[in-house]
């Protein structure tokens, strides 16, 4: 396995991999549209391009030999609750597994490079996960490292809306 900063030539497999991890996981809970509609919006390689070129994001893909297996993204909060300031506070925004890998170890792997990242950009302010709220598998492997449910929102996919919980931990 290599973790790898996401550079240009990254970005098909990148945009590839999102587009399948998210299908993997949340595929099903959508009309066909509505997952059409996010997975464009979100998960375009010119999306990704603007993304992970922004300096105060931090991404990270995971190979497998010549195949693009998991990926991370953090940057600054963008979650709607009171305490959550971008200036001050980190936020875990994505951390998918491909199906083929998951049970290896590589998502507690990559989440210690996020909370590292995290403490070393924003010291020791809050921690920030948004995380749908069925998912209780990610919200167990959250609260094993100190996040803690403070708020919840909706989150749009397509015309769906998602509730969603902000979890919060303090490094």
């Amino acid at each position: 396995m290599r973790i790898l900063p996401v550079e240009p030539h990254h970005i098909p497999a990148l945009s590839q991999l999102a587009r399948d991890t998210f299908t993997e996981t949340f595929g099903p809970l959508y009309p066909p549209e509505d997952l059409s509609a996010f997975l464009e919006k979100s998960y375009a390689p010119e999306k990704l391009a603007a993304e992970t070129a922004d300096p105060a994001q931090f991404w990270r893909i995971v190979y497998d030999g010549d195949d693009a297996v998991a990926y991370l993204q953090c940057g600054p909060v963008g979650l709607p609750h009171p305490d959550a300031d971008p200036a001050r506070a980190g936020e875990l925004k994505r951390l998918y597994v491909h199906s083929s890998q998951q049970g290896k170890g590589l998502g507690r792997m990559l989440m210690a490079i996020a909370l590292n990242w995290l403490g070393e950009t924003y010291g020791d302010a809050p921690q920030w996960i948004g995380v749908w709220s069925e998912n209780h598998k990610a919200q167990a492997l959250y609260r094993s490292y100190g996040f803690e449910r403070v708020g919840e929102y909706q989150f749009p996919v397509g015309q769906t809306l998602d509730d969603e919980f902000i979890l919060r931990r303090q490094p």
